[in-house]
């Protein structure tokens, strides 16, 4: 009778509660494995479950963690919702080996090392002023990585004098050749999107589709010993946070008024954000497929892997991180998401050899390069 007893012991009112957010908490966590197959354009909600994808796995392993402890078959429920994704984790975390010391200091000639970077106009995060030591850093840190195409996103330059960056590149990181894509200019300074490289560019251009400021998409035309391929440099639709929308984030009013007033302005500012991106996705696919060349596509996607936009760009590529990868795939150092958002992806045509996030604070983003080899 006392074995029977301990067998249908009732769960208190506690564990209930505990046990009903748990099933809300796996069922989220399912929802998020739908995201990058909804397009935002037709429910943008969804959009939102695959950002919260990592606070919803760690949450889940709390609950695991809980019902290890009081009844341990609960544990099934997040576990099973996890298992369920793991093809999904796979895409966050990886499991290679570590890069070679070797090969970080001396690239094989062979290879094509992309760097990607979101330099942030070459100044800290919410910075005033720019400082010629975040500048002279940066441009260390990619002399030091060694790459053959540099892919920057949120690119400032003068136009002449000191601080003219173009010409900067040619000479500390011996970058002859350019291709830089202004969202706003005039004779003293000028912004935008820039790809650098070694190797003669012979065709450049912007997807005239789907541009917002500085969140565009350029490309350029690289000729390596005969051999020419296609460089995307992407930077997809931000989600334009302001200083208010990060202080809600950080620290909300407390305020009923206040806080409703918030939630509905970030709400709005991330609907608008995930459909541009789903936009931009398509059109970058579409002109990507229509590329005779080989070709590689770098930036910021300012999405998560668990993203329509990532999914549809990235679909039938290599993931440069999925498949070199290792750790965490974090690539933001901002206030929201810190997550991964920037990538390098190839077509068919590369292998992918090795896979680094160089974890730099010059920035809110960490430079991420890859090696290639044309096949």
């Amino acid at each position: 009778m006392t074995r029977k007893r301990g067998r249908t012991r009732r769960l208190g009112f506690f564990s209930k509660a505990v046990l009903l957010a748990n099933i809300f908490a796996a069922a989220a966590l399912l929802f998020s494995y739908l995201a990058p197959i909804i397009n935002p354009q037709t429910f943008w909600p969804i959009a939102f479950f695959g950002i919260a994808y990592l606070p919803l796995l760690v949450i889940n392993s709390l609950f695991m963690v809980y019902w290890a402890v009081r009844r341990i078959r609960f544990a099934g429920i997040s576990l099973l919702a996890i298992l369920l994704g793991w093809n999904t984790l796979q895409k966050h975390y990886g499991f290679n080996a570590k890069v070679p010391e070797g090969v970080v200091a001396a690239p094989d000639t062979a290879h094509i090392r992309v760097l990607t970077y979101n330099v942030h106009f070459f100044r800290a995060f919410e910075q005033a002023d720019t400082k010629l030591t975040i500048r002279e850093q940066a441009m260390q840190l990619m002399d030091n990585v060694s790459p053959d195409v540099i892919c920057i996103q949120e690119y400032y330059t003068r136009q002449k004098g000191k601080y003219n960056m173009t010409a900067e590149f040619e000479r500390e990181i011996r970058m002859p050749y350019h291709y830089v894509s202004p969202t706003a200019e005039n004779d003293y300074e000028a912004y935008g999107m820039a790809i650098f490289s070694r190797y003669p560019i012979v065709g450049s251009g912007v997807l005239p589709e789907h541009e917002y400021g500085v969140n565009r998409i350029i490309y350029t035309d690289i000729d390596k010993d005969g051999r020419v391929f296609r460089v995307y440099n992407v930077h997809l639709r931000s989600f334009g946070f302001q200083k208010e929308d990060y202080d809600f984030i950080n620290n909300p009013s407390k305020t009923i008024e206040k806080d409703a007033a918030s939630t509905k302005r970030i709400g709005a500012r991330l609907k608008h954000a995930f459909r541009a991106r789903s936009a931009q996705a398509v059109a970058l696919r579409e002109h990507s497929q229509a590329c005779s060349l080989p070709y590689l596509i770098a930036g910021d996607f300012n999405d998560t892997p668990l993203s329509y936009a990532v999914n549809e760009v990235s679909s039938g590529m290599r993931n440069a991180f999925r498949e070199k990868g290792r750790g965490w795939g974090v690539t933001y150092n901002g206030d929201f998401p810190n997550f991964q958002i920037d990538y390098i992806l190839a077509s068919e045509a590369f292998e992918v050899h090795h896979y680094k996030i160089v974890k730099a604070k010059l920035s809110d983003h960490y430079p991420v390069w890859a090696d290639l080899q044309l096949d």
